[in-house]
């Protein structure tokens, strides 16, 4: 069983969630399934629906375990529409909370990811008008239902998330935040580590996890909250010079998505093609075969994340996303270091 001060956190797409094995269900203390999307200035669930009868497996594996529904999501830009004004921001939330009250979710993980993406200012204050809705909704639903609902978030890190939001006040509404200790490199940015845990040393692109939950912490938001995430799949920049190991190195293509932790302990790890390095400064491996560059978590990684959780006193550990990591070490690598 997981000390009972952490949580341990998954996120799965619903086509993920057979993946959830009997073990592994018994483990997690929450469970998060992604995604409603935000359509037509409602929660939508249609993608997911088809496989949402696995919940009634999971359930029965693990009758303690919260299950959450996760809205919204990194590629969403609907939110601002639908929470502009107090008509909208109802039917809104009316229609989540009628997806929470079908399949008896335990919660809503609101992951309104980018306000103010598109220079709406505004949408700094809907987002904390959202948390407020969501919970005051839940309250009553908590009510109804005779047992707790839970209100959590995936921040994302970095000051630009501070600008856009009053998670410095906000946090109030929220049970716990899943922060996204990852992606923290890529797109057009030269190689490097995208999921860290400390600065790498001489970093031409310096950010790590212990940074972004200090810099929330500086403003208010209780380590205690804090959830730190480790990433089941991986970043990868391609045709980067030979030097430095492919360090800090550009690429044509940035650094998109990679391969899932599956692919790279099966094969890239094991073929004799990749060469894999440890950093100690940033505690994070990267693997690099003279031209292409791979970073991820590794069970080394994620377990001085672990250590991390224990040391600075946070809430626990999440992950995204299940069906990344069909070999189960590092589900397994978090749940032993958390226990």
């Amino acid at each position: 069983m997981i000390n009972e001060n952490y949580v341990y956190v998954g996120y799965s797409t619903g086509r993920s969630l057979y993946e959830i094995t009997s073990e592994q269900a018994k483990k997690l203390t929450h469970l998060n399934v992604a995604f409603g999307i935000v359509k037509d200035g409602k929660i939508n669930i249609d993608r997911q629906r088809p496989f949402l009868s696995e919940l009634k497996r999971i359930r029965k594996d693990n009758p303690e375990l919260q299950i959450l529904l996760s809205t919204g999501g990194g590629d969403q830009h609907g939110h601002g529409p639908a929470t502009a004004n107090k008509e909208n921001m109802k039917i809104f939330v009316d229609s989540t909370m009628d997806i929470v009250r079908e399949f008896d979710f335990d919660g809503i993980d609101c992951d309104w990811e980018f306000p103010g993406d598109e220079g709406i200012l505004e949408e700094k204050y809907q987002h904390t008008r959202l948390f407020k809705a969501y919970r005051e909704a839940l309250d009553e639903y908590e009510k109804e239902r005779g047992k707790k609902c839970w209100l959590t978030t995936a921040a994302a890190c970095g000051q630009w998330y501070i600008d856009r939001t009053e998670i410095h006040i906000s946090h109030e509404y929220l049970d716990f935040l899943n922060l996204m200790t990852y992606d923290l490199r890529g797109w057009e940015q030269p190689s490097g580590h995208h999921t860290c845990l400390y600065d790498p040393k001489d970093a031409p692109v310096t950010f790590s996890a212990d940074r972004s939950i200090k810099m929330l912490a500086e403003i208010g938001v209780p380590k205690e909250k804090i959830v730190i995430g480790a990433a089941f799949y991986s970043r990868m920049w391609k045709n980067v010079p030979n030097v430095n190991n492919g360090m800090h190195q550009p690429s044509p293509t940035g650094g998109g998505f990679g391969p899932g932790y599956t692919e790279i302990s099966l094969i890239h790890e094991k073929s004799g093609r990749f060469t894999k390095y440890w950093d100690d400064n940033a505690k994070a491996p990267w693997l690099f075969d003279g031209k292409d560059f791979i970073s991820y978590d590794d069970p080394q990684s994620v377990k001085e994340k672990c250590e991390y959780v224990k040391r600075e006193g946070l809430k626990g550990v999440m992950y995204w996303e299940h069906g990344s990591d069909k070999t189960g070490v590092l589900f397994d690598t978090i749940y032993e270091n958390l226990k």
